[in-house]
């Protein structure tokens, strides 16, 4: 495996870790996700869109990582994801809505509105690096080398 490919089984761990857990805690906890959607500062129509395409776009997003030939649409999806809420955050920040309650489940919940710009503005420049490294080894590549379809199944080789 190159080293490309090493960085790009990095972070799709690491966005795994993201996605999976914020996924499943909406499906989880689906009542608090609601209630916590439907506060916020945007059109109930809108926020009813949200709330049952969040979960399917956040697990979708994971679901696709292990998958190398859809790994590309999967950084994709995770940059435009992370830069929305990386951007509602910001303007949380600048005052643009006052006091906003955090439609966020696991871990994220308990961050205050700074740290949750830093982790999400973290996992955003991940999405857009594993973007730009996977369409760089022109998308398959990992696929042809390895025989295999990802994360599932690769065979590491551990030097000591």
């Amino acid at each position: 495996m190159n080293n490309a490919n090493k960085h790009i089984t990095l972070i799709s761990i690491a966005l795994l870790l993201l996605w999976i857990p914020v996924g499943v805690d909406k499906l989880f906890h689906f009542a608090v996700f609601k209630a916590g959607i439907l506060r916020q500062p945007f059109s109930s129509s809108l926020g009813w869109v949200l709330i049952y395409t969040l979960p399917v776009l956040e697990l979708a997003t994971a679901l696709c990582l292990v998958i190398c030939r859809l790994r590309l649409i999967s950084f994709a999806l995770s940059s435009l994801l992370m830069l929305a809420f990386t951007g509602y955050i910001g303007i949380a920040l600048l005052g643009g809505w006052g006091k906003l309650p955090c439609g966020c489940g696991s871990i994220v919940s308990r961050m205050s509105w700074g740290q949750h710009f830093w982790f999400n503005l973290f996992f955003l420049a991940l999405s857009v690096l594993g973007y730009y490294l996977q369409r760089k080894t022109h998308r398959n590549t990992c696929c042809q080398a390895t025989g295999n379809e990802g994360l599932v199944g690769q065979k590491t080789t551990y030097k000591i």
